[in-house]
């Protein structure tokens, strides 16, 4: 057996490694195109273009293993069973645990390979890329930081202090805002719980506002909602906002535990911190569906099919995996349920085919 579960891992690792080469390669390409013309106009030295997208292959290949061993399972399995090799195996009585422990030992690798990038490399890359083209393409200056403590952000005379952003809300928590004058004096500071912001103006909730007088003396006001005209805007600071994969799961972790200490909504990380979890498994559960989708079609497999089925396979993963998560940023479901549910459901339905396989 250890002959065929080589020979069976040999042919899986090999079309695997070339579905992941090509989603990496179409990837990079798509960004490509997407952003030469911004390239171009600033002139970036194709020395720093090179290095951009070097930077950003890693996320390619971190995004891209999933849909990699779906299809590579698809068509190496295809072939073999279209050749007859499973028809024999099964007649010499082999049990098809026996043979598909490969795939799913190498399932779990690549998993587990998803989760290493995803924690020790992406986060690095990508807030690298990401500052090639903010700062150096876009021309965005570099007003604010994030430290996964808080956003800081200076704009003409006002420095704000967030504590927590939610931008698909266009609300803060943990809101300070510093008012100087020409001299760099500071004429007021402004202490809310929340922030929201209308559509017109921002409307502040229990804080406090101290306004200087003569002197150095400042008066104290207690309020419980005060409206401000401020020209800055929700998406001045949602490019601040550190994106989810520029953190490991340990930092989004610790970042979590210390907003929700504080008393601040931390769902929208809850839901990214359970997404960490889940991408990963997501290899092994589409791996199974592969496995379980070559025993029911028997020989009838082969490349134009498996890669077929696995578009519409990864098709209808991320458009379910993105409604459920946009319900989970928005409170409407449990952030566990919206970043574990496709995986439970894809894990039913492969479970499903292979009770009606023909083992």
């Amino acid at each position: 057996m250890k002959i065929l579960s080589r020979y069976i891992a040999k042919e899986l690792t090999k079309v695997i490694a070339i579905c992941l080469a090509a989603f990496t390669a179409l990837y990079l390409l798509v960004d490509l195109l997407d952003r030469i013309d911004d390239f171009l106009e600033v002139r970036l030295p194709l020395s720093r273009i090179g290095e951009y997208f070097l930077l950003k292959a890693p996320l390619a290949l971190q995004q891209g293993i999933p849909l990699a061993v779906l299809m590579g399972t698809l068509i190496a399995l295809g072939l073999i069973a279209r050749a007859n090799e499973l028809t024999a195996l099964k007649a010499h009585g082999v049990s098809p645990l026996l043979y598909l422990t490969p795939a799913i030992l190498l399932a779990l690798l690549f998993g587990f390979s998803d989760f290493l990038l995803a924690e020790y490399i992406v986060p690095s890359s990508t807030s690298r890329a990401n500052y090639i083209w903010n700062v150096e393409v876009k021309g965005r200056p570099l007003v604010g930081s994030f430290t996964n403590e808080q956003i800081w952000y200076k704009s003409g005379p006002r420095i704000y202090n967030i504590r927590v952003l939610h931008s698909e809300r266009s609300l803060l928590e943990g809101v300070t805002i510093y008012f100087f004058d020409n001299n760099f004096h500071l004429l007021k500071r402004l202490d809310a719980r929340k922030a929201l912001w209308n559509g017109k103006k921002w409307l502040f909730s229990e804080g406090i506002l101290l306004t200087r007088r003569d002197k150095g003396i400042f008066n104290l006001k207690h309020f419980q909602e005060l409206s401000l005209d401020l020209p800055e805007r929700p998406q001045n600071f949602q490019r601040l906002e550190k994106p989810t994969e520029e953190m490991s799961f340990a930092e989004l972790l610790h970042y979590v535990r210390r907003i929700e200490s504080e008393g601040y909504d931390a769902t929208r990380y809850r839901v990214d911190l359970q997404a960490k979890l889940s991408f990963p498994f997501t290899t092994v559960i589409l791996s199974l569906l592969g496995i379980a989708v070559i025993l029911v079609q028997g020989k009838r497999g082969g490349i134009a099919l498996g890669v077929v089925v696995s578009i519409a396979f990864a098709f209808v993963f991320l458009v379910l995996s993105q409604v459920l998560i946009t319900l989970g940023y928005t409170g409407s479901l449990q952030p566990l349920l919206a970043a574990w549910t496709p995986n439970l459901f894809f894990g039913l339905a492969a479970l499903l085919l292979l009770a009606h396989a023909k083992l």
